[in-house]
């Protein structure tokens, strides 16, 4: 009995490892300028993901906006369907 479960082990990690290989890398990038009350917004986390449906999206990029407001990002996912790129923006700008 101790056999046979320590193969199974060895057989679901193996196919846990290989999972992420399997599908075809796909990529996605995005650029803008933030601006907020109409001037640059400096320093604004960006992040890129992958909505997945039946897990955690994935995260493709981070980064964070330049003194001009501007960004880019650009990352790749390994995925058996199309990837859906997704693009949050965390900031403090409050219009008044």
């Amino acid at each position: 009995m101790k056999t046979i479960s320590v193969a199974i082990f060895a057989a679901v990690l193996t196919f846990a490892i290989a999972l992420p290989t399997f599908g075809t890398l796909q990529s996605a990038g995005v650029t803008g300028r933030l601006l907020c009350q109409g001037k640059p917004y400096f320093n604004a986390k960006v992040k890129l993901y992958d909505i997945d449906t039946l897990d955690v999206d994935d995260l493709m990029a981070e980064g964070r906006s330049d003194k001009n407001g501007e960004f880019r990002l650009v990352g790749n996912e390994t995925e058996f369907t199309t990837i859906d790129p997704k693009l949050n923006i965390y900031h403090n700008c409050e219009l008044t």
